[in-house]
């Protein structure tokens, strides 16, 4: 089976493999997604980024439409014509992607979409034909799937859940003697609630010794100085000595049907720290009590206390750091998300025959 990979436009495998080699990010490509060769019967090929004019018009406009690249999908169409399928790892790609008459069919991941009920009239029956004109969804949280099968009425057939995966080499178990009553807290999408976390972390401090780290690009959080320090930066490999200086890993969410905090939920289960998260679909699905904490959103007392009392009882959150480490090298690596993602390709070529 052959297959190309069509990242977003700004993605380049060469400079991600470079930036790996040195430690700067996880994974030999974009989200692990050489593992798709790992089957020998398997030809991968990643699309080469544009350069000089058509990039710059690929950019404009990219930045015109929200992030989709049709600029870009056009342009490569012609390097599908070998391929028996095109994966795509979201939708600002794969929907392009998709539209376009004629070629192999297209498999790609959803992040941003939601049910129908949160788009305008008018922009409901664009995004219906471009999810139909998908020959196969991945979806990697639970709440996707209801909104596409329930919301949008798609084919459960073409809807797969998967599992979604880390570097497990790159985020190693960080030594418990490294960690401090630090509280860590990461990301950058709109489902996150950092003030939350702050107004909870600073609860707790009236009555113990806690620090926060926050790193983030999001505008308006801010930590009063004596209680911890923002990292106004994408962290990528610079998050692990956080993750190791934490006893606890926090997630503050809005309510959300998307996979908002999954990522991280991960890192910290590879580094062999607890996490306590807001309760959403996907928090549910990944957090455990035998390796972490659930909270109802908008309240810190309640997200305050959580933290608190694993802070004062180290030795339970390393127990539950060490479940979370067994449970994410069993079931939530690169080289098996990307075996989801084969199997849901094998299944629509077949179809396809």
């Amino acid at each position: 089976m052959r297959i190309r990979v069509e990242l977003p436009e700004q993605s380049d495998v060469d400079a991600h493999a470079a930036a790996n080699a040195r430690g700067e990010v996880p994974d030999r490509t974009p989200y692990g997604l050489h593992h798709l060769a790992d089957d020998d019967d398997i030809e991968l090929e990643f699309r080469a980024p544009l350069s000089g004019r058509s990039a710059w018009v690929a950019r404009k406009v990219r930045n015109r439409l929200d992030g989709y690249e049709p600029v870009a999908e056009l342009l490569g169409a012609g390097g599908r014509r070998h391929a028996d399928v095109v994966f795509c790892m979201d939708e600002r790609t794969g929907f392009p992607a998709a539209l376009l008459p004629g070629g192999p069919p297209v498999v790609s991941g959803l992040v941003w979409v939601q049910g129908p009920e949160t788009y305008s009239r008018a922009e409901r029956p664009v995004v219906r034909k471009a999810l139909e004109s998908l020959a196969g969804i991945v979806t990697l949280a639970p709440g996707l799937y209801t909104d596409l099968v329930d919301g949008w009425g798609l084919d459960p057939a073409t809807v797969h859940p998967c599992r979604f995966g880390i570097d497990l080499e790159f985020f190693g178990v960080r030594p418990w003697s490294e960690a401090t009553p630090l509280v860590a807290g990461v990301g950058d999408d709109a489902d996150r609630d950092h003030p939350l976390l702050v107004e909870a972390v600073s609860r707790l401090a009236a009555r113990r010794e806690v620090r926060l780290e926050i790193g983030t690009t999001m505008d308006g959080v801010e930590i009063p100085e004596h209680l911890g320090v923002v990292h106004r930066r994408r962290m990528e490999g610079a998050v692990r000595a956080m993750y190791g200086r934490s006893t606890v890993v926090a997630l503050a969410l809005h309510p959300t049907s998307r996979g908002s905090g999954s990522t991280v939920v991960l890192e910290a289960a590879a580094s062999g720290r607890p996490v306590v998260a807001t309760r959403t679909t996907a928090m549910e699905a990944l957090v455990e009590p035998s390796r972490g904490v659930l909270v109802e959103p908008d309240d810190p007392d309640a997200l305050a206390d959580a933290i608190g009392a694993l802070l004062d009882d180290p030795d339970r959150a390393r127990a539950m750091g060490e479940n979370a480490r067994a449970w994410v090298t069993e079931h939530h690596s690169s080289a098996r998300m990307a075996a989801d993602f084969r199997d849901v390709m094998r299944d629509v070529v077949r179809r396809r025959r």
